[in-house]
């Protein structure tokens, strides 16, 4: 049952992060007319939500035993 949840998690965070990355490639394009970005504003949101995703991803299948040493 864990695993199908987990399976689920990940499925939908795929989903969110394709999401997030089509508007990021949206929000792109926009920015070209834009000012140049500082560098605190180097990684655009999109991209670091999708990094926390990924992130919280790889810690709950390691901490479940489904990723890592096996």
């Amino acid at each position: 049952m864990t695993r199908l949840i987990l399976l689920l998690l990940v499925a939908s965070a795929l989903v969110f992060a394709g999401a997030q990355f089509l508007a990021a490639l949206r929000g792109m394009s926009q920015r070209r007319a834009a000012l140049p970005a500082t560098q605190e504003d180097a990684m655009p949101a999109p991209f670091r939500t999708i990094a926390y995703l990924v992130l919280l991803a790889l810690m709950a299948g390691t901490a479940t035993g489904l990723l890592g040493a096996g």
